[in-house]
């Protein structure tokens, strides 16, 4: 995981160095419960729940500080915002970082979270598990890619930063595995890409990347499920890490405190994540 916080938008990500003195990053878990009168407990989950974060610095740079101020006053447009959380060890999605996916889903029906590079090789549900879903490699040549659903298919990164892959568990076990990372300009062309043989890469994002797409080959005809797989923004991406995904944020509350002595300033942020920011 990064030991930094990186927030923007895609293409101008601004790296805050100084540790928070307060972040809660606690999920969302959209429960709710009642209680008849007998005292016996039911409890209803919404489908889907927002992740929310409250995150504060005591005393930053002005430098830091104004970058903040722009972003939660919208000065530079409506976002959404990507934050990079330091907490996080994987930022693929949770049920992406597990191989699972919306049962019934296809190419053209809504599979999302993965895409075949090569001319060979699908992306399907395992037959005997609805929801899982795993690569199935025509020959040697067959490759696999992971989306990032919530930011048009690519994860934004940032110049300067590190970025590591590991390829899921089943294609790990495999003496003929190759991973790499394709990063990418803002229009989603292609601008250089490290690789390596076996399950693991980790490189420096170069200079005019604004996206990155990870990728990896079995090396040998079959079929492998894509649970286990982890990227993350620093090395050390591990096997079956749980994903934390990448999701847009926008901030709904904001503070400000100048700090003793002036120009350091006390900031505080909360945000929510949505579907989009307008206005």
């Amino acid at each position: 995981m990064t030991s930094n916080l990186w927030i923007g938008t895609p293409g101008a990500l601004y790296k805050i160095d100084q540790a928070a003195t307060s972040f809660d990053r606690s999920a969302e878990l959209g429960v709710s419960e009642f209680k008849s009168l007998g005292g016996r407990v039911t409890i209803t989950r919404t489908a889907a729940t927002a992740r929310r974060m409250k995150i504060g610095w005591d005393r930053l740079p002005a430098a830091d500080a104004r970058v903040l101020d722009r972003l939660a006053r919208r000065i530079d447009g409506p976002g959404p915002l990507v934050l990079i959380d330091p907490a996080a060890g994987n930022v693929l999605g949770a049920a992406q970082a597990a191989g699972r996916g919306a049962a019934g889903a296809t190419d053209t029906t809504g599979l999302q979270q993965w895409f075949k590079v090569s001319t060979t090789g699908t992306v399907a549900e395992i037959g005997a598990a609805p929801g899982t879903f795993a690569f199935t490699a025509a020959d040697a040549t067959s490759k696999v890619a992971w989306r990032c659903v919530p930011w048009a298919g690519n994860f934004p990164v940032a110049p300067g930063a590190r970025i590591s892959f590991r390829a899921p568990t089943a294609f790990a076990a495999l003496g003929t595995v190759a991973v790499n990372i394709d990063f990418k300009k803002a229009d989603g062309s292609y601008l250089s890409g490290p690789s390596a043989t076996g399950a693991y890469v980790a490189a420096p994002v170069p200079a005019g990347a604004v996206y990155a797409t990870p990728c990896a080959t079995p090396g040998a005809a079959g079929t492998y499920a894509l649970a286990g797989a982890c990227l993350t923004y620093d090395d050390g991406a591990a096997d079956n890490v749980p994903g934390d995904g990448l999701p847009a944020m926008s901030v709904t509350a904001y503070s400000d405190t100048p700090g003793r002595p002036l120009p350091y300033r006390s900031i505080s942020l909360d945000l929510v994540e949505v579907a989009s920011a307008v206005g």
